[in-house]
């Protein structure tokens, strides 16, 4: 039992050490300067589609230096997410993964509290998320997890740029995620 606890206590400092947590006290949970004063949806949830058909290998491409053959988008139809895939060497199992999401987010949720109260802890217990200005309703970017999270009126979509948070070769050629992210996200019809 005692091995359980501290095997449970080591992996506990580890998440808090390396992981993209922290303690939410000393957060200001009354600012709410990140959301847009006047925004309108151009896409409705109910009109969206694969988000797989709103980027283009050749765009992801460039972005990594690969051939277009390389990159792999997985998604279909009926289905709100897609999965990036960037094969980076001859080694098929070499690849970098990402990810388009978009889900539904009511605004006003049933306990009557506001998607900006979840936000605002979102933001409050991770190390690096940055408020974005000019996307959506709202826009966070977690640069732990590479990744951008807009809001808008009554879903959200998320963007992971394709990376490696093990891979040493990756790290190494110290992407831009960020701006890899927001032009994905450009590309969408949701911010056209």
């Amino acid at each position: 039992m005692k091995k359980l606890i501290a095997l449970s206590f080591i992996c506990f400092l580890l998440s808090s050490c390396f992981g993209d947590k922290k303690s939410g006290i000393g957060t200001d949970f009354n600012d709410k300067s990140f959301v847009a004063k006047s925004f309108k949806n151009k896409v409705s949830f109910s009109e969206i589609n694969s988000p797989c058909n709103y980027i283009t290998k050749g765009t992801i491409a460039k972005m990594y230096n690969v051939a277009e053959k390389d990159v792999h988008l997985i998604g279909n139809q009926n289905s709100t997410a897609c999965s990036i895939r960037v094969k980076m060497s001859d080694n098929e199992f070499d690849y970098i993964t990402g990810s388009i999401n978009i889900y539904e987010e009511k605004d006003k949720l049933e306990d009557g509290s506001s998607w900006i109260d979840s936000w605002q802890i979102q933001k409050g217990v991770s190390k690096s998320a940055k408020w974005i200005k000019g996307l959506g309703k709202a826009a966070m970017y977690k640069s732990k997890k590479r990744e951008l999270i807009i809001k808008f009126t009554d879903y959200t979509m998320s963007v992971t740029a394709p990376g490696s948070a093990f891979n040493q070769i990756e790290k190494d050629k110290k992407r831009d995620y960020k701006s890899i992210v927001l032009k994905l996200a450009k590309q969408t019809p949701l911010l056209k």
